[in-house]
């Protein structure tokens, strides 16, 4: 089969249509500069810590571990995470994006894409392509949420936190609540696209109301109102360090350490600006 006409292909590239973010290609094994992600992420050398080093001071001008780490995840989610959550609420189907699943495409020291390996994911008994060899039918949506849960977090954010922790010296706790902050910004994107905004809701709740998720409580999702509009946001329960490589008022719209009615005034304005 071409690849371009892999139901999985097909399903990526239309939500890319809406937003380039929620597209996750398929690495070419013929082509120079791809290589396995567990390559580089778990690795027994100091090449990691390199490579975030290097990317942080490239991304946010810092040379320090923690703000360099917070900046290489949270570049790694959102190459992941958007693109999964994109599937799961338009198509209800998740994409097998465990780690040793996904592949880099380097370009020098740098990453420049990130890509599937192979093929398969998770659908619904009623998905047209649940008959696909590549794919895992599931039995209800609750399950398919569960498998989105081994394959993103057990098998693969989870093991990229721990690994970031112990060989770039990356800040445990600020990594864990940017995986929530990649999942609400996800959602956030969804919501302004679809209009179907209740199902969007609804499958937030289903995220950030789980006690058992590794993002529970890391975020509170929020519908703000203005000039008649709508948003959904994500309010944090951590800070993603970027204000400590800014001057003056550097804080993002929902960072913990802007008051409340101060996150709400941003919203409002990115409501306004239509972001």
């Amino acid at each position: 089969m071409n690849p371009l006409q892999h139901p999985l292909t097909q399903s990526l590239i239309e939500a890319g249509s809406l937003d380039p973010y929620l597209n996750l290609p398929f690495c070419d094994p013929d082509q120079a500069g791809w290589c396995a992600a567990t390559d580089v992420l778990i690795s027994k050398n100091s090449r990691l810590k390199e490579l975030v080093t290097s990317y942080g001071y490239a991304s946010w001008g810092t040379d320090n571990n923690h703000v360099a780490g917070s900046a290489f995840i949270i570049a790694y989610l959102t190459r992941v995470i958007y693109p999964v959550i994109g599937q799961y609420v338009l198509h209800r189907r998740v994409p097998r994006a465990t780690l040793e699943n996904l592949a880099f495409h380097r370009q020098g020291e740098s990453i420049d894409a990130t890509g599937l390996r192979q093929s398969q994911f998770a659908a619904l008994p009623d998905d047209p392509a649940a008959s696909h060899h590549d794919s895992e039918v599931l039995i209800n949506e609750q399950h398919l949420y569960q498998k989105l849960k081994e394959w993103v977090f057990t098998a693969n954010l989870d093991i990229v936190v721990k690994t970031l922790v112990r060989s770039a010296s990356a800040s445990s706790k600020v990594s864990h609540n940017a995986v929530a902050a990649a999942c609400s910004q996800a959602f956030h994107r969804l919501f302004y696209l679809l209009e179907d905004k209740d199902s969007v809701i609804r499958d937030a709740d289903t995220f950030f109301q789980d006690s058992s998720s590794p993002i529970y409580g890391e975020i509170s999702m929020e519908i703000i109102e203005h000039q008649g509009k709508a948003g959904l946001f994500g309010r944090r329960a951590g800070c993603c360090l970027i204000w400590r490589t800014r001057a003056g008022d550097g804080y993002c719209a929902n960072c913990i350490l802007q008051p409340k009615d101060e996150q709400t005034q941003r919203f409002r304005e990115m409501i306004a600006a239509g972001k």
